[in-house]
């Protein structure tokens, strides 16, 4: 009789993993961390990186303008003479741009100060041309609309300190909000003023958190009339297309429907220098404001308002 055979039925996936390991071994293991770092280094250099720096950064490129896509080609031809795989993908977004702002100060017995809203350039600043070609400051996705009204001073704009004012006695509703940059997010600050009551907001930079050395062009720090601009949107992405992909022909929301959303500030807000600041501050009344909402060396004495 014929001896009996031996049969045995092998599952695919070990055979597979082993096969994937054994192709992948040299990958995974060799070659040695420091040919990568090579490699890495060889691709480009410091008068590389400076060249693709200054090119990218030249001209302000706010996204959606013709500077922006002259970046993005800049990307695009850099990464293809590399031999990456390079394309563009447009999307369709929701941005925000200022048609017109202004911000006037006024107070009985004294000449009304129109604030010029412009960040100054500096004698022999070689990109002064350039700076023509800055967008306006302003807070994106901040709503239209105007407030003349009384100055109510909110130090960085928290939660904690409109309570701090409400304990006070001090009413913020109807008032513009004024805050400083610092400690919370640009957008939180808005909107803490607008659920306080605020008819606007305007935050201004204080030299005391973000000039505490020599300004620029003598050292790093922000310059009198520097203004800190940015998105006031708490979202994340395209505020019409909340939490998926804004790609064409997607569903959306009305702009109406995404302006009209809690991650939205609500009411008018602009930015302003620390200069604008403090000039703002030199006319508000009301009582003193505590230590830790002063300024730094130099500046008025804050007070609370109205």
């Amino acid at each position: 009789p014929l001896p009996p055979r031996a049969t045995a039925r092998l599952h695919p996936l070990p055979l597979l993993v082993g096969a994937l390991f054994a192709a992948y071994y040299h990958l995974l293991v060799e070659p040695a961390p420091s040919y990568y770092q090579s490699l890495f280094l060889s691709l480009g250099s410091n008068d590389t990186a400076a060249a693709h720096l200054r090119a990218l950064t030249v001209r302000p490129h706010l996204a959606g303008t013709e500077a922006n896509a002259l970046a993005a080609d800049h990307v695009v031809s850099t990464l293809s003479s590399l031999s990456f795989p390079t394309r563009v993908t447009p999307y369709e977004v929701l941005l925000s741009y200022p048609v017109r702002r202004s911000l006037s100060l006024s107070a009985p017995g004294r000449d009304t100060t129109a604030f010029a809203l412009v960040q100054d350039t500096y004698p022999g600043d070689p990109y002064a041309a350039a700076s023509a070609e800055v967008v306006p400051t302003f807070l994106a996705y901040a709503a239209s609309g105007s407030a003349a009204t009384e100055v109510v001073y909110a130090n960085y704009g928290r939660t904690e300190d409109y309570a701090y004012l409400a304990s006070r006695g001090v009413n913020v509703t109807g008032k513009v909000a004024l805050a400083r940059y610092g400690k919370v997010y640009r957008g939180d600050i808005v909107k803490n003023a607008r659920d306080a009551g605020a008819a606007a907001a305007v935050i201004f930079t204080d030299p005391k958190d973000y000039t505490p050395g020599k300004a620029f062009p003598d050292g790093p720090w922000m310059p009198p009339t520097g203004v800190q601009v940015g998105s006031t949107f708490k979202g994340v992405g395209d505020p019409t297309t909340p939490m998926w992909a804004s790609s064409e022909g997607c569903e959306r929301v009305s702009v109406a429907e995404a302006m009209a959303t809690d991650d939205m500030p609500g009411i008018p807000a602009l930015p302003v220098s620390g200069r604008d600041g403090e000039e703002i501050l030199r006319l508000v009344g009301g009582d003193v404001a505590p230590e830790d909402w002063q300024g730094g060396e130099g500046a008025p004495v804050y007070h609370l308002g109205p």
